[in-house]
């Protein structure tokens, strides 16, 4: 009788494994043969599911973008639609787990990929959404253009992602979260 394999499950712990490489090694200690060795299997463990390297950068992205989305999902539920914003903006502030190294991941992918890369086209699609996520709370805020409150805020986090990485020991959630906070008080004030 065939095992039964959940196929979500190994698609997850083959995430966890390329970003426990990306943390120790950076991007280019991600191989199949690295990973295959991580979850501990063979290369056909890893290539039965992502059979080039490409592939599982994608999945990497694609899990943690996954939990992001669950996790957002939960801070909101029950959040006021004026305070939606502030509420998003906060989360997007917060560094936990391993958000570090998925932001290094991300910045690098963004500074080598080509127009043909499978991940560069996952962030971008989740950069796309999280503007869109930032424009319907800005609407909900009542702020008096949300699509430019959107693109403000957009770039302002965007830019806290890549200070943190310059910078961490002064670009940390505790010093972030009050600016963009004040950011967002600002731009739906009343006028």
């Amino acid at each position: 009788m065939p095992v039964e394999i959940d196929v979500t499950q190994r698609l997850a712990t083959i995430a966890d494994a390329t970003l426990e490489i990306v943390a120790a090694d950076g991007i280019d200690g991600v191989t199949i043969r690295a990973v295959a060795r991580r979850v501990g299997g063979s290369t056909t463990l890893v290539t039965n599911y992502l059979p080039t390297r490409e592939a599982l950068l994608r999945n990497a992205i694609e899990h943690a973008i996954a939990s992001w989305g669950a996790e957002i999902g939960q801070v909101v539920e029950g959040a006021a639609d004026r305070e939606r914003l502030s509420t998003v903006a906060r989360w997007a502030c917060s560094t936990g787990g391993n958000d570090q190294v998925l932001r290094r991941l991300f910045m690098e992918i963004l500074g080598r990929g080509g127009p043909e890369s499978e991940a560069l086209q996952v962030l971008r699609d989740d950069s796309r959404q999280s503007r869109d996520l930032l424009a319907d709370a800005a609407r909900d805020a009542g702020a008096a253009d949300a699509a430019f409150t959107a693109d403000i805020l957009h770039l302002v986090l965007r830019g806290f992602y890549l200070s943190s990485l310059e910078d961490p020991e002064r670009w940390t959630s505790e010093r972030a979260t009050p600016i963009v906070e004040r950011l967002v008080r600002l731009l739906t004030a009343a006028p």
